[in-house]
């Protein structure tokens, strides 16, 4: 099939499914009455559920155990989304689909970086790394903008999401008083991690964590590259190697047995498994463990 054939088709099959979809909201919104969100990948669902409470039914386009950086929705994923009352999405080109799709939606948009400070790209200065989420001030930011979406969306509940946006971004701040706190007096403050997902999380707290792949976890380093980082690891001491978990450990178990480093997971939350999330996890919840694995790998007091 040509592409310009191809591309016909998609269309056509998500015009199809959009209307099936546009009855099947329009009926369940009647019956529910509630706000229909559809996040882009996980911590802005999370982040979105905490805000909206009762209120709203969130939708994380991203499956639950995918990462977002690859992921391309089905023509049916984006037919739903189509539908939803609002649509939150990263802004720094994390999903590469987000742009054409947000060319045909309606409705409230939430670009959760409005309001950060992005940090540019070394390799090209044009672009931004997408994974402010990681910093819990940041996190506080993106709360805001999806609190100014939903009150938008929904003014006669100003009052209930606010009140919920204020909650969560209390414990968003003790968040980010446990890393300060936690990561004040440590030994070294060194480590390597999987992929280049926690810059905006050394910045905030001061820390030097260097990594193995670039932004994309799916692009492997070569050869030359995997030599450099062992070459580092084993001149500067580096005694943990973190991977992640949605990400082949691999390359962090083989620097790790080059090195004798160790291997702990330093989670960029970019999505949790079903099983994660039936057992309670979340946003927070994960963070709290990473601290806790990074005061452990800078050995802090």
């Amino acid at each position: 099939m040509t592409k310009v054939k191809k591309s016909i088709a998609i269309i056509l099959s998500i015009t199809l499914i959009a209307i099936g979809a546009g009855i099947y909201f329009s009926s369940n919104s009647k019956q529910s009455n509630k706000i229909t969100i559809t996040a882009s990948y996980y911590p802005l669902y999370d982040f979105a559920k905490n805000i909206g409470g009762d209120k709203v039914e969130v939708t994380n386009i991203t499956p639950a155990g995918s990462e977002p950086h690859d992921f391309e929705p089905s023509a049916k994923q984006l037919a739903s989304a189509y539908q939803s009352d609002i649509f939150i999405y990263n802004g720094a080109a994390l999903e590469p689909w987000a742009n054409d799709f947000l060319k045909d939606y309606k409705n409230t948009i939430v670009k959760s970086s409005n309001n950060i400070d992005l940090i540019k790209l070394a390799e090209n200065n044009n672009l931004h790394d997408p994974h402010f989420w990681v910093d819990p001030v940041a996190a506080t930011k993106i709360v805001d903008n999806i609190l100014s979406g939903l009150v938008k969306t929904s003014p006669e509940n100003k009052a209930y999401f606010t009140s919920n946006a204020n909650t969560y971004k209390d414990k968003l701040a003790a968040l980010d008083k446990s890393f300060k706190d936690g990561l004040s007096l440590c030994q070294t403050d060194m480590a390597i991690t999987s992929h280049e997902a926690f810059s905006y999380l050394s910045k905030r707290y001061k820390i030097n964590l260097l990594s193995i792949s670039g932004i994309d976890p799916s692009v492997e380093p070569d050869a030359s590259k995997l030599a450099e980082i062992s070459d580092l690891a084993k001149s500067k001491g580096i005694k943990y190697i973190f991977f992640e978990s949605l990400v082949s450990p691999k390359l962090a178990e083989t620097i790790a047995s080059e090195t004798g480093a160790k291997t702990a997971v330093l989670d960029p939350i970019e999505g949790l498994s079903e099983e994660d999330q039936q057992k309670g996890d979340n946003y927070v919840k994960v963070q709290q463990r990473n601290l806790q694995n990074l005061k452990t790998a800078l050995e802090c007091k």
